[in-house]
């Protein structure tokens, strides 16, 4: 009777190897086939990657190619703009006058504008250097005003660049304000006029900060003592935009100027060029009606509090 039992325990047992080696056995394969499947998937997914690795270059490369030709074609415009306009982009060779322009600039020795440089001209006028500012009349300065704001309207729409100043015309007035603001917003003045210094400095500075964004963008760098060089700032970024391939690292420098240092270059100018005969006062005086401006259009409030009238300079941010 116990011999029976142990001999049915000992079936049970052999039974119970052979089971589990088949489960083994199984667990196996189906390891193997999980294994098998891995290098399956992960093959597909090497080559799914590099697939679409492949193309992204491609439409990477596509991108480049159109990038490069809309910045070609973008020179191409703002080069025809210059030609139109007379803003001369190769100044490395000095001017050769023909016979007959030497013979009518002797003919006219008694106008002033015509003693200025004729590479620096906008539609044929002179535009005035940094000590002729506050010389000449107002119409005078109020066209070439009129004629950069043009002339760089057109090239902001040529490079695609929101400005950080907004430039609207009413009537025949031109006017300038910040760009972020849509509300409430306060305009300074970019037509000069007998009672209106202060405002058109603060536009005029305001123009300057929009054009140096300008050449920012195109990876040219302008310093607050180049502000009021225009014609060089707007013939340097034509420049870089004719260049065949893009400076990135040079259009990755971070944009440093602030509004308070370029009125500041501004108004030096003026004082230094007039002298204190277009408006009354003292030169501080001039400067506070620059700042009380300035708070008006709450651009650049704290560098206006830190700012010391009895000093030759101002408070720089």
């Amino acid at each position: 009777m116990l011999r029976a039992r142990i001999e049915a325990r000992k079936k049970l047992i052999a039974e119970a190897h052979q089971t589990r080696d088949t489960i083994v056995k199984e667990l196996e394969r189906r390891k193997a086939r999980v294994e098998d499947l891995k290098g399956v998937v992960i093959k597909g997914l090497t080559e799914r990657a590099a697939q679409e690795t492949n193309k992204l270059k491609k439409k990477t490369a596509v991108c480049q190619e159109i990038h490069d030709l809309l910045r070609a074609d973008r020179g191409i415009l703002a080069e025809t703009l210059c030609d139109v306009v007379g803003l001369q982009l190769d100044v490395s060779q000095p001017e050769k006058k023909s016979e007959e322009e030497e013979e009518e600039e002797e003919e006219e020795e008694e106008y002033p504008f015509i003693e200025m440089d004729s590479r620096r001209r906008l539609f044929g006028l002179p535009w005035p250097g940094s000590e002729d500012w506050a010389k000449y009349p107002s119409d005078y300065i109020n066209a070439c005003v009129g004629h950069c704001i043009h002339i760089f309207s057109v090239l902001s729409h040529y490079f695609h660049i929101d400005l950080p100043f907004y430039i609207s015309k009413r009537g025949s007035g031109l006017y300038i304000r910040p760009n972020w603001r849509e509300v409430d917003v306060a305009e300074a003045e970019l037509s000069i006029r007998d009672n209106n210094h202060a405002s058109f400095i603060v536009g005029l500075s305001m123009l300057f900060f929009d054009v140096a964004y300008l050449c920012h963008r195109q990876g040219v760098r302008v310093h607050a003592e180049q502000i009021t060089d225009v014609i060089e700032n707007l013939r340097q970024a034509v420049q870089a935009a004719r260049a065949k391939h893009e400076n990135e690292a040079r259009t990755r420098i971070p944009f440093v100027l602030d509004v308070f240092s370029v009125t500041q270059e501004v108004t030096k100018m003026y004082i230094a060029a007039d002298g204190g005969r277009r408006w009354h006062g003292s030169k501080d005086a001039l400067r506070e009606q620059v700042n009380e401006v300035l708070m008006r259009l709450h651009i650049c409030d704290d560098a206006i509090d830190g700012a010391d009238y009895e000093e030759d300079s101002w408070a720089v941010i």
